[in-house]
């Protein structure tokens, strides 16, 4: 079960800040400033469907070299997700409420039910939460630190205790209402950077 999980779980690879508050002073007038992660969050789950190609690359410490893949990445409100991999080999993961599935090549697709395996589900919606614009789903296992701006910033989900045994942190970095860049690192120190392209 253990290889089964690495399996699906590199293809997808949070949020606890609360909104900002004044002062409890009574001459402190300032307005609350809103929490830049939930308003990015917020813009990212405003586009309704995404196709975007990819290119990502992992670094296992086992191996003497990366391992460099691209293909496709398709999002559809509310909460279907594709990673379709074009090469070095075909494989298609896609993920529909909590039902995963992966296939590679021709051979049939292995499925997965996400509501039994909680890490797995985890890791799905570390990308699929900011995509439906769900900050709940994404407080549920991670917390969350923002910088920047609404215009380029960075997102940094830290896993809660039950997930921090896989997953160390993931970074995603984006620019206005898109994510450009994921990143995974996970416990035992091998990494995965995920780079989105712009729509054509």
């Amino acid at each position: 079960m253990r290889n089964h999980k690495r399996a699906l779980a590199p293809a997808f690879m949070a949020l606890a800040v609360l909104w900002g508050t004044g002062s409890a002073r009574a001459q402190d007038t300032t307005p609350p400033q809103p929490d830049l992660a939930a308003t990015v969050i917020a813009r990212i789950g405003m586009v309704p469907a995404r196709h975007n190609a990819f290119h990502e690359s992992k670094h296992i410490a086992a191996l003497t070299h990366d391992l460099d893949s691209s293909g496709e990445l398709i999002y559809a409100r509310p909460g279907h997700v594709q990673k379709i991999t074009r090469a070095p080999r075909p494989e298609t993961l896609i993920v529909q409420g909590t039902t995963l599935s992966l296939a590679r090549g021709q051979g049939p697709a292995r499925v997965v039910d996400l509501s039994h395996h909680a890490q797995l589900a985890a890791l799905v919606e570390a990308i699929r939460a900011p995509l439906d614009g769900d900050i709940t789903a994404l407080r549920h296992d991670y917390a969350l630190a923002a910088q920047g701006d609404v215009a380029h910033w960075t997102l940094q989900l830290t896993p809660l205790p039950a997930m921090a045994r896989y997953v160390r942190t993931i970074t995603i970095d984006g620019q206005n209402n898109a994510m450009t860049v994921i990143r995974v690192v996970q416990a035992n120190g091998d990494t995965q950077v995920m780079r989105i392209d712009p729509p054509a």
